[in-house]
């Protein structure tokens, strides 16, 4: 089991207890209003083989409760009133139900490791752990690195943001709100679903062991259950934990020029992220549901297209797929793939 973490395989089904109202929920009663129930331990996939939506069925999905819960649970999440002075809610980061803004933060952290791309959470209850390492680097902060989402909406206050403790009921309320948020589909397939010319092209590319893509985010595109990612952590060369801290990568992570002349390397005329140094070189795959609307892309924002995370421009060369003997209109049709999932 990786780091000893609990993941998925096996999403967590809601439980009701009790009778609630959505006023008592709203007034805060010590009342235990939703339990997560976890299953096994899950253990990594061998590389290779597909990750699916589990079949997961809620007891509450015919409830009247549930769909409470889980209106508190939007109100909760678009409230900047939880958020230090006010200002900040998660919608803020995950604006329209769960989508990002593909900005880079640094939160809960203290301070360990770069700063880290909003990420997209519909569909995220699928695949925990829900923090780009799979962990965080400070030894006696756990927020996300298990598959509660308790643990990554936290009980910290001080963790994004919040000036005081969610309650155990309005932390399930959201938490319930979250687990509502599904994929919403490719817009760039054709009307009935099927794949293009240049998409049935790109997945050919996709499936290639010569490029590998497949190896960590194995899936068949006419599986709509299909997640894309093995649920394993890898080290793709964007880990900034080369010489000095810093990766000698081409790309627009950081002024070189400016860094070899003892000069800021993230002024504003080179138009670079501020971000700082990583802890680990692995992190976790994501799925590729959805990606086309998940941007900007890997841990640290630092590929801005879908074009960027495969065309060798912002990690090692060949280290994230080995596509640097791909044509352009190879690349392009790999790109129109991924948008298509």
């Amino acid at each position: 089991m990786r780091n000893g973490m609990i993941k998925i395989g096996l999403v967590a089904a809601l439980g009701i207890a009790g009778v609630v109202t959505a006023g008592e929920i709203m007034a805060g009663t010590p009342q235990v209003i939703a339990t997560i129930q976890t299953g096994p331990e899950w253990e990594p996939l061998p590389r290779g083989e597909p990750l699916t939506v589990p079949e997961v069925h809620y007891r509450v999905k015919h409830s009247p409760y549930k769909s409470e819960l889980v209106r508190y649970g939007q109100f909760l999440f678009n409230d900047a009133s939880w958020g230090l002075q006010g200002e900040y809610a998660c919608a803020s980061c995950h604006y329209e139900r769960g989508q990002t803004t593909g900005l880079i933060w640094d939160l809960g952290d203290e301070g360990w490791g770069s700063w880290k791309n909003t990420k997209y959470i519909r569909g995220g209850r699928y695949l925990p752990p829900f923090r780009h390492e799979g962990f965080t680097g400070h030894p006696d902060e756990i927020v996300g690195a298990t598959s509660s989402l308790d643990r990554v909406c936290g009980r910290d206050p001080g963790f994004v943001f919040r000036s005081e403790n969610f309650s155990p009921e309005r932390l399930e309320s959201i938490i319930c709100y979250i687990r509502s948020l599904e994929f919403t589909g490719s817009p760039f397939r054709n009307a009935d679903g099927s794949l293009t010319e240049a998409q049935k092209r790109g997945e050919k590319l996709f499936n290639d062991p010569k490029v590998g893509c497949v190896e960590c985010h194995p899936g068949e595109s006419s599986d709509p259950k299909a997640l894309y990612s093995d649920a394993q952590t890898h080290d793709v060369g964007t880990g900034r934990v080369g010489v000095k801290g810093f990766r000698s990568t081409p790309g627009k992570v950081y002024n070189m020029k400016a860094l070899e002349a003892g000069e800021d390397p993230y002024g504003e005329e080179s138009d670079t992220p501020i971000i700082g140094l990583d802890l680990v070189k692995e992190f976790d795959t994501p799925t590729l549901r959805d990606i086309y609307a998940s941007g900007t892309y890997f841990h640290d924002g630092s590929a801005r297209t879908l074009m960027d995370t495969i065309n060798n421009s912002v990690t090692e060369k060949d280290m994230h797929g080995r596509t640097s003997h791909l044509s352009q209109q190879e690349l392009e049709d790999l790109v129109e793939f991924m948008k298509a999932l």
